[in-house]
């Protein structure tokens, strides 16, 4: 089979590897597409080859080629999405209680449920009364596909904040009530300086994964608010400096909002499948490029150019 290789900083290479084998327990699948993750940035970056041969992607989906002996409630051509790495490739395995099948009629494309489970499962972590103001920094595709979710869980309000003026437009188009550059965020969204409390933000959301989104979004939680971090934190090996005396003397609550059980994964990934079946959460618009197996280097560096429109985007493996 073809599959992508990372043979050394941002170079992948084509090349032609044994289809993998699969155990009683597992599923063959011959992956259609694939999402492209910002988590897999930094080993894309640094070329941090575990193995001798090197496959990314693990937000993938496809059409099932092969059952184990042992697996339940699948079989030959289901459409599945799940829990599976190395999907930069014509085919990968995954344990097959961790693979949910895809409605038939939702596209391919967007039935990509590793992300959309991030999305939910951290979304279900955060705290949200009805009526809540819910402030996101940090708008890209987790950004904007929280503050859809942060909708359906009752926020009255959402402010969204980036530091690109057209991310801002993004935001505005996925229902933001108010949109603001990082550097132009209200004072009175704020409360740092307990002599002069502001009136700052019932949840306060970091999505950036940056030390400067963190810190925008701690000073923006109000007294006794929600701080949640849905962001991964991996620059600097994720060390961060953060104003304890601050986040301590403001009471908050903070939700380290990522979730590690498989199980809670395959659910959420059921529910946003369920959500865009019924139109209640819009996938279709936040995946702006496709590319082929041979792009995934330009898809990566995406991620870091920022090119016009560019929110998410995906191999497609023919």
């Amino acid at each position: 089979m073809k599959a992508s290789i990372l043979t050394s900083a941002k170079t992948n290479k084509i090349m032609e590897v044994p289809r993998p084998e699969i155990t009683n327990n597992q599923v063959l699948i011959k992956v259609k597409y694939c999402g492209v993750c910002a988590s897999e940035l930094h080993p894309w970056q640094q070329g941090a080859i575990e193995q001798e041969q090197t496959i990314l992607g693990h937000e993938g989906m496809g059409i099932i080629e092969e059952v184990g002996s042992n697996v339940e409630g699948f079989c030959k051509g289901d459409r599945v999405t799940g829990l599976f790495n190395q999907a930069f490739a014509e085919y990968a395995v995954a344990e097959y209680q961790d693979v949910i099948k895809i409605p038939d009629e939702l596209e391919g494309m967007v039935a990509i449920g590793e992300p959309l489970s991030c999305l939910w499962s951290g979304a279900n972590r955060t705290p949200v009364n009805l009526g809540d103001t819910v402030a996101v920094v940090g708008l890209g595709f987790m950004g904007l596909g929280f503050m859809q979710l942060m909708k359906h869980k009752g926020a009255g309000k959402i402010i969204a904040i980036d530091i690109r003026q057209e991310s801002l437009d993004h935001a505005k188009r996925f229902g933001a009530d108010e949109v603001y550059l990082a550097h132009e965020v209200p004072d009175t969204y704020k409360v740092t300086d307990w002599d002069e409390i502001g009136q700052g933000i019932d949840v306060s959301v970091d999505t950036t994964g940056s030390p400067q989104g963190l810190a925008l979004a701690g000073e923006l939680a109000a007294v006794h608010g929600v701080l949640s971090i849905v962001g991964y934190h991996q620059s600097h090996q994720g060390i961060r400096n953060v104003n304890m005396q601050l986040w301590n003397w403001k009471a908050l609550t903070v939700i380290n909002a990522h979730e590690r059980r498989n199980q809670v994964h395959v659910e959420a990934m059921k529910a946003m499948m369920t959500l865009m079946d019924n139109g209640r959460f819009h996938m279709k618009d936040m995946i702006t490029h496709v590319h082929s197996l041979d792009e995934v280097d330009q898809a990566y560096e995406h991620i870091v150019t920022k090119p016009d429109d560019f929110i998410k985007s995906v191999i497609e493996i023919s």
